[in-house]
């Protein structure tokens, strides 16, 4: 009655007693209603994302065999050969007005500015990804050099 459970007490029904796994489980789950508690996993408990270069939970390794229904045909996952990462951040970043996107570098500079260089390194590179003037704001409000080579996906 899992769809009950997560009806009648939230997101969090399992860390209630009498719907916990026996064996512990990590989810990122975090906050929320009726939380009781936070997930022990990771080394990091402060991070709920994955993938994390601080320490947070990592993806656990498949087990048994790779689930490939039969459907007319095999079907299988693979990477898709061209990825589009960035396309939508940068075409969202580029319709905002003038104002949205001084506030957003603002936001941005303000909190990435508070974090380790090698995590302002790494966003600022993305944020260049989505847009070359987007990357460069952001990396010249916290004084580091925009990543040579970042190409907009616009």
């Amino acid at each position: 009655y899992s769809d009950t459970q997560r009806h009648r007490v939230g997101p969090n029904y399992l860390q209630l007693g009498i719907n916990a796994p026996e064996v512990p489980v990590s989810t990122n789950q975090r906050d929320g209603a009726m939380a009781y508690a936070v997930d022990g996993g990771g080394p990091n408990p402060h991070v709920n994302y994955e993938p994390s270069s601080t320490g947070g939970l990592v993806e656990a390794t498949p087990a048994g065999p790779e689930h490939r229904p039969s459907v007319e045909g095999r079907v299988g996952r693979q990477k898709i050969e061209r990825t589009n990462d960035y396309g939508q951040a940068g075409d969202r970043y580029r319709t905002m007005p003038g104002w949205e996107r001084d506030d957003l570098v603002l936001n941005l500079v303000d909190l990435i500015g508070q974090c380790e260089r090698h995590i302002q390194d790494r966003m600022v590179e993305h944020f260049a990804r989505c847009d070359e003037e987007f990357g460069r704001r952001v990396a010249d409000g916290i004084g580091i050099a925009t990543p040579a080579g970042s190409v907009s996906a616009g």
